[in-house]
């Protein structure tokens, strides 16, 4: 028997298949194959790890001797959150260790007390030349207001995202700096601002594509300066919060390439909210997050995909009649209001819509084409709409009877989610149950809020698991914080596993998950929407 060098033996060991090749523990080992990411260049890697948050940014220098002094001349992420061990002196060394050019710096009121001098000094660091992303906020309830530091203006000409937050804008006297020629998102969150600064802000960014004006709460809301409403033909997205509008600028507002707009606390009148939809041709998203001053709403929109509202008790003067006439293109109309405003909603046209809610049981009256509902109860259905997919109702009980009604006039329901409260009640639901389209064919999600498990809630849900044909899953979700043993799910999933159940595939789910959003969950529906 030969002798085999330590040499023979280590080539042999390189010839062998790496799926033969056993682990240090007596196990095979898997097999590996060749690191392809490491053979990418400096830069790519680099542009990798400057999209990592920022702690986890240098703890690639462990992976391999290739990586190690790639994270110093990577583009700088630096996020000051002010938690995690985060603070003053362990940004300081970041910024004089890292020999990289700068992609994003933001600093958070966590970290920044009322003295910009801070931020200042952090600023004025080479390591943050040509810094494309600025994002900072003080603590915002310092009064007054801190200056912004006159250092963050050396960025003006790199900038592609400006966030200013809880800070006084420089005056007129640094006018001629506030250019921003490659600037296309810039956030102003409670802020002081003057109108000529503003005015020279905004015309300084040729190119900006999304801008947020929001004002404190600490006061009444302001006057919304007109120069804030005269931005380039770029922009596309566009929101505003805690302020009124001036009636006569926005009749003379034109935004030809808006495409999604938010006004949030706002005053605005019904004309001026006329205006503003018909000077904005290319809208495909509106959202009206308790604003007032308009009872009255007409749709009439060309290109208008996503219209949401919500409203609350306090708002003054709040919608009272939602007309769509003309929206071709819509998908998605979500209104939210007090659980007992009377609001009347019409639905004249509307052809493509898919998603449609909140409709409660204290709606004054529903018009969708010549179909009437005179509450949900009262209905005369004519016009059926093929196209709702995802429907959400608020009840008042477990009334069958308007759930029926509106699977008459909404044949083709895939995802129906209720919103109901407890009261026991009858319904002589199988006497208007056969033939229903939506049941037989369509309907494969139910979502019921607030079961208690109840004779009627029972009742209610074993109606769906009866006559729903194709139902894939059917919800429940409890009263969160009430104490539900073991014994207490035993004993509802035993009331309803039906020997004849219509969907043998039904699956029941029981959750404490009591955020009534449904709009979270219709991935599958929202694609178009956004």
């Amino acid at each position: 028997m030969g002798v085999v060098t330590r040499a023979q033996a280590k080539r042999m060991k390189s010839r062998q298949p790496d799926s033969e090749k056993r682990s240090p523990r007596g196990g095979r080992r898997q097999a590996r194959g060749p690191d392809l990411i490491s053979l990418l260049p400096d830069e790519i890697l680099g542009s990798i790890i400057s999209l990592l948050p920022t702690k986890e940014g240098p703890r690639t220098q462990i992976l391999s001797s290739r990586w190690r002094p790639l994270w110093r001349s990577a583009p700088l992420n630096l996020d000051v959150s002010g938690i995690g061990g985060m603070n003053e002196a362990v940004v300081s060394r970041i910024l004089a260790k890292h020999q990289g050019v700068a992609r994003r710096f933001k600093a958070t009121p966590c970290i920044l007390d009322d003295n910009s001098a801070t931020l200042d000094g952090w600023l004025r660091s080479p390591s943050l030349d040509n810094l494309q992303e600025l994002d900072f906020a003080f603590p915002p309830l310092v009064s007054p207001r801190p200056l912004m530091p006159r250092s963050a203006l050396r960025f003006s000409t790199t900038l592609r995202v400006a966030k200013f937050g809880c800070c006084q804008i420089p005056g007129s006297d640094v006018a001629h700096q506030l250019h921003f020629p490659s600037l296309r998102y810039l956030k102003l969150g409670s802020v002081t601002i003057s109108e000529d600064s503003l005015h020279a802000m905004l015309a300084g960014c040729p190119v900006l594509v999304k801008f947020e004006l929001v004002y404190g709460y600490e006061g009444p809301p302001p006057l919304m300066p007109p120069s804030a409403l005269c931005f380039s033909s770029t922009l596309r997205v566009a929101k505003f919060g805690y302020c009124q509008f001036p009636n006569l600028v926005v009749h003379t507002v034109h935004f030809p390439n808006l495409q999604h707009l938010v006004l949030e606390i706002v005053t605005i009148s019904e004309s001026s909210l006329h205006a503003m939809l018909s000077g904005c041709p290319a809208l495909n998203s509106l959202m009206l997050n308790y604003s007032f001053g308009f009872r009255q709403f007409k749709v009439n929109s060309l290109k208008l995909k996503r219209l949401e509202m919500y409203f609350s008790w306090s708002d003054t003067d709040r919608l009272q009649e939602l007309i769509i006439e003309n929206a071709p293109c819509l998908e998605r109309l979500h209104h939210r209001g007090p659980y007992e405003d009377k609001i009347q909603i019409s639905i004249l046209s509307a052809p493509k819509l898919k998603i449609l809610g909140l409709l409660n049981g204290h709606i004054f009256r529903l018009k969708l084409g010549t179909s009437i509902f005179n509450g949900l109860l009262d209905a005369r259905v004519e016009t059926v709409m093929r196209t709702v997919k995802v429907l959400a109702v608020q009840l008042d009980n477990h009334c069958l009877d308007a759930i029926i009604n509106l699977m008459k006039c909404f044949p083709c329901l895939e995802k129906l989610y209720i919103e109901t409260y407890p009261m026991d009640n009858g319904n002589m639901w199988l006497l208007h149950s056969k033939g229903l389209e939506c049941l037989d064919l369509h309907l494969k999600k139910l979502r019921i809020s607030y079961y208690r498990g109840t004779r009627s809630h029972v009742e209610f849900a074993k109606f769906f698991l009866l006559n729903a044909r194709v139902l894939d899953s059917m919800v429940l979700v409890v009263e969160h914080g009430k104490e539900r043993g073991d014994s207490w799910f035993r004993n509802q999933r035993r009331q309803l596993k039906l020997g004849k159940r219509a969907s043998i595939g039904a699956q029941i789910e029981f959750t404490c998950d009591d955020c009534f959003n449904y709009l979270r969950d219709i991935q599958e529906f929202s694609g178009t929407c956004e």
